[in-house]
């Protein structure tokens, strides 16, 4: 599920779906959302849409360049653009929400 920068950039310029939780291990809201979007990820796997996280501290750079300034962040691709973000912590309906704005179009 931990994705490099370099599969993720090939991803969104091949204009796949992707939803990726960018994390930390030092934070707290990280490790208590990260079974919650696994969970969903588990229920999403026949759709067109994958599930990826990403740590900020082995990817800086990359994270700094998506705007990645407070985690956790998710971030939504499609179609080779940023469709939704949202920072903070996401309960498993507010992520479930996430995967409708992909999978509905």
């Amino acid at each position: 599920m931990e994705i490099s920068t370099e599969l993720l950039k090939e991803k969104i310029e091949n204009g796949e779906n992707v939803i990726i939780d960018f994390w930390a291990n030092f934070c707290g809201p990280c490790r208590v959302m990260k079974p919650k979007f696994e969970k969903v990820a588990e229920s999403n796997q026949d759709k067109n849409l994958e599930f990826f996280t990403m740590n900020v501290e082995e990817n800086k750079e990359f994270a700094i360049g998506l705007g990645i300034r407070s985690i956790p962040t998710v971030k939504v691709f499609s179609k080779g653009s940023e469709v939704k973000s949202h920072t903070g912590m996401l309960n498993e309906e507010e992520i479930k929400e996430l995967t409708k704005f992909i999978i509905n179009g």
